[in-house]
């Protein structure tokens, strides 16, 4: 986070895997949604719950019943989940939402901002991939960790304060919170750089970016 031009506050984050990549781009936060509902995308129906259906129904099992997803026809409907035949190819045509909870994904705030790419930033109740090296494990949005602060930090000339947010995240009620000022964000790809103090860092370079494009094919 970047006030007059000084960094405030660092966060790790848990970005996509190699075949779902974060993008790079550059928008504008508008908008915080505290306990969303997950709209699972195409690729997570089509990489990750119709595999993981088609399994646990071999095994007399409901992927849906399991992780608390309902599914929609498309007429709006909620569908039986127990009448769902994994093995069609209908089944990646429904919508599928997971109510807010301690199995969503998206923890307990997500933050949105336009873009092309369906992507967002949010929270994670999967804590523990903060503390690896590698942290490329995502569908393409972003987690990020201590994501309390950033929410409050967006939010603070609203009225919001840290501890305000964090009785949003004990009591799990919906609401969403439009910012008056968007705040300008950037996804960038930076495998080194240089320190305050001139110690230089390098990090890996998850997406084999580095030596692609004109600039790096002049050297």
């Amino acid at each position: 986070m970047v006030e007059n031009d000084r960094v405030v506050s660092r966060h790790s984050g848990v970005v996509g895997k190699m075949d779902r990549q974060t993008p790079m781009l550059r928008s504008a936060i508008h908008e915080l949604n505290f306990n969303p509902v997950w709209h699972l995308p195409p690729t997570v129906i089509e990489k990750d719950l119709v595999p993981k259906g088609q399994e646990m129904a071999r095994k007399g099992q409901d992927v849906l019943a399991k992780f608390h997803i309902d599914a929609y026809g498309g007429d709006g409907k909620k569908l039986n989940s127990t009448k769902i035949n994994w093995s069609s190819a209908a089944v990646r045509g429904l919508t599928y939402r997971q109510q807010p909870g301690p199995d969503n994904p998206l923890g307990f705030v997500k933050i949105n901002f336009h873009n092309n790419y369906s992507v967002y930033m949010h929270d994670s109740p999967s804590q523990s991939l903060f503390g690896r090296n590698f942290r490329a494990a995502s569908s393409g949005c972003v987690r990020i960790q201590g994501v309390e602060q950033v929410a409050a930090w967006l939010v603070q000339d609203q009225g919001w304060s840290q501890e305000r947010v964090l009785e949003m995240k004990k009591s799990g009620e919906r609401l969403d919170v439009r910012l008056k000022r968007p705040v300008p964000l950037y996804f960038v790809y930076i495998t080194a750089w240089a320190t305050e103090d001139g110690v230089i860092q390098f990090r890996r370079d998850l997406y084999n970016k580095d030596g692609v494009g004109p600039t790096a094919s002049a050297y």
